[in-house]
């Protein structure tokens, strides 16, 4: 198995939005660099410090999408600068200010498009590295922004060292030796005029290589499964498994859970309206993508949610193998390792037949911190937990009244849950 970067199925995978172009040669900016910042301050308290990974969306000229296949310029419109140079700067601070807060700052990049706007285009149409439709007409593939994209041609751009010459200046913009990990947006393949599926895809996987060569891991957005005449098949067999580890948007049957471990392939999330069986993630939960949640009204409050009903019980259950999966439709189990067990049904966790968590109320180990639970319930509740631990020290997490230190019945504490809040359960030790 390849070795990344860091441990994806225990570390948050999410993405903020910075900036998309306003269609009138200006930067509609979402977030600036100083609000990106702010929130993963935030983030980074109502996660208790859990590992994070946040890809920059639109972090480049005027937004996302904008002057593919260059990525070369940091969009100072973000950054606050009146130079690109300066938002570079800008940037480099904010990538090192984030490691503070238990988060690793990279970028959201697309490989597989270009557009007549960007200062590449000419270049990239003399040389032939533009995917042309049957009537030898570049292929149009998309609009975004209100502008077309083309495919670029996987193969002609590596073997011409077009590829490795952008790639290298991208990994020259931002101190990558440091962020170690790179998200790429759409990386699909597409037929074409003289195009052979089966020749782009190893020539992605050769990009991806190139990547890692370099240190750096590449996260993507699917699962790619075209067929060799060029179709998107959202099942079957795909062939960069294993060369990245992690996917934002998951398409998986229960095989394939059981075949692929969270180490080889983490989330993301399964995919309303491409996930047929949405059960599974009721069975082996997944990543939130903040994205969608981030600089909504409450957001906080929606991001503990998520994060407590998702991500924790992800990375508990991430600890132990997976085995197999037993019943059918809403009545399955899926057994891990050491007797722990996940249920369609109340969406209960389990071990050694203790309810661990049933519904939207649970503690389960935090496993990104020593000796510590994390506590949640979605509504006012009280519930007994056995910890083990003669004393506690309990700390709110998102607001609650339940503080300070406890002694435990004989290992038992009680949980006051106010609804929607958290707590740390920590191990407390005795001086000597």
């Amino acid at each position: 198995m390849k070795k990344f970067n860091y441990d994806y199925s225990r570390t948050m995978m999410m993405k903020i939005g910075v900036a998309v172009p306003d269609n009138k040669g200006g930067s509609k900016v979402i977030n600036t660099f100083d609000e990106i910042l702010e929130i993963i301050k935030r983030t980074d308290i109502i996660t208790a410090g859990a590992p994070k990974i946040i890809y920059l969306v639109g972090w480049q000229y005027l937004g996302h999408d904008d002057r593919y296949p260059e990525f070369f310029e940091v969009n100072r419109f973000a950054a606050g600068t009146e130079t690109a140079e300066e938002a570079r700067e800008k940037l480099i601070w904010l990538i090192r200010e984030a490691k503070k807060y238990h988060t690793v700052v990279s970028l959201h990049v697309n490989f597989s498009d270009a557009y007549e706007e960007s200062g590449l285009w000419e270049e990239y149409i003399k040389n032939g590295l533009i995917v042309k439709n049957f009537k030898g007409e570049p292929k149009v593939t998309g609009v975004w922004n209100s502008r077309k994209a083309y495919q670029v041609l996987f193969s002609r751009e590596y073997e011409s060292g077009y590829f490795q010459r952008r790639a290298d200046r991208l990994l020259s913009l931002l101190p990558f030796d440091e962020i170690g990990t790179l998200h790429a947006d759409a990386f699909f393949v597409n037929y074409g005029k003289g195009v052979s599926i089966r020749r782009e895809k190893k020539y992605r996987r050769r990009m991806i290589e190139y990547f890692a060569e370099r240190g750096v891991d590449i996260t993507s957005e699917f699962i790619y499964r075209e067929r060799a005449f060029g179709l998107r098949s959202q099942w079957g067999k795909s062939d960069i498994i294993g060369y990245i580890p992690a996917v934002w948007n998951l398409r998986m049957t229960q095989k394939d859970f059981l075949r692929y471990p969270p180490s080889l392939l983490a989330g993301g999330r399964l995919t309303k309206g491409l996930q047929w069986d949405m059960g599974l993630e009721k069975l082996f939960y997944g990543n939130i993508h903040g994205e969608d949640i981030f600089g909504k009204e409450n957001w906080e409050k929606q991001l503990l949610k998520e994060f407590a009903l998702v991500n924790v019980p992800y990375f508990y259950l991430n600890s132990f193998e997976r085995k197999r999966v037993t019943g059918l439709f809403s009545n399955r189990t899926a057994h891990f390792s050491q007797d722990v067990k996940s249920y369609i049904k109340d969406e209960k966790i389990t071990k050694d037949n203790e309810i661990l968590k049933e519904k939207g109320t649970f503690c389960l180990p935090a496993v990104w911190l020593r000796d510590t639970l994390f506590a949640y319930s979605d509504k006012k509740c009280s519930r007994t937990y056995n910890i083990g631990w003669d004393e506690a020290e309990v700390i709110p997490v998102g607001g609650g009244a339940f503080a300070g230190r406890f002694k435990t019945d004989g290992g038992s504490l009680t949980v006051p849950f106010e609804g929607g809040c958290g707590y740390l359960i920590k191990k407390t030790r005795r001086e000597r």
